[in-house]
């Protein structure tokens, strides 16, 4: 794949791209320069600015992600709590880090030191399967280790299980999870051992 505003010919009439935003010109099937953009993705702290998009991505996500696993009650009044200003709690007393693409949020993680707790890790429902919530995770657990956090716990919702799994979280025993509207959601308790890599 050429670098970023690499402009390259082509001959024939099929072209795909995958990951890339593409721009063809001309449209004939003889030959055609072909403009790619590579799309970036970056994580970063998050700011004070960013709390309505982080709002917004965590509704969406358990709106669209979790209905499978839970009332659509319960996800109703889950999402009711979410407003901005829990976020900027989030960015003030712990670590939250967002990932994104050209402005746009597609995902943030919450990481409490002092309580070893990896918060949450939830992802825009149109970018999942891309990368996002492992590459959240990875910062997050790399943040950790410079804080000399060496076992990480975690609270998993039900549908973020077997994400967890794979990534080397060991299950111990189901849970429920208090909001502060009293609602009560059923989680795993999972941990993991982090080693520092030399």
């Amino acid at each position: 794949m050429p670098a970023a505003n690499q402009s390259v010919e082509l001959t024939g009439c099929y072209i795909a791209a995958i990951g890339y935003l593409v721009q063809i010109r001309p449209a004939r099937c003889r030959a055609v320069h072909l403009i790619v953009y590579e799309k970036i993705m970056k994580i970063r702290l998050g700011t004070i600015s960013d709390t309505k998009k982080i709002s917004q991505t965590h509704k969406d996500s358990i709106q669209k992600l979790c209905k499978d696993h839970y009332s659509s009650e319960n996800i109703e009044k889950w999402t009711s709590i979410l407003d901005p200003k829990i976020y900027e709690n989030a960015i003030k007393e712990k670590i939250l880090i967002v990932a994104e693409e050209e402005n746009e949020i597609l995902g943030f993680g919450i990481l409490d030191v002092y309580n070893s707790e990896l918060c949450a890790i939830y992802v825009d429902p149109e970018h999942t399967k891309k990368g996002v919530a492992a590459d959240l995770l990875h910062k997050l657990e790399s943040l950790a280790l410079e804080k000399n956090v060496n076992r990480l716990n975690t609270c998993s919702t039900m549908n973020a299980l077997e994400f967890y799994k794979h990534h080397g979280y060991i299950d111990t025993e189901k849970s429920f999870h208090q909001l502060p509207n009293g609602v009560k959601l059923e989680c795993i308790k999972m941990y993991k051992i982090l080693i520092k890599h030399v």
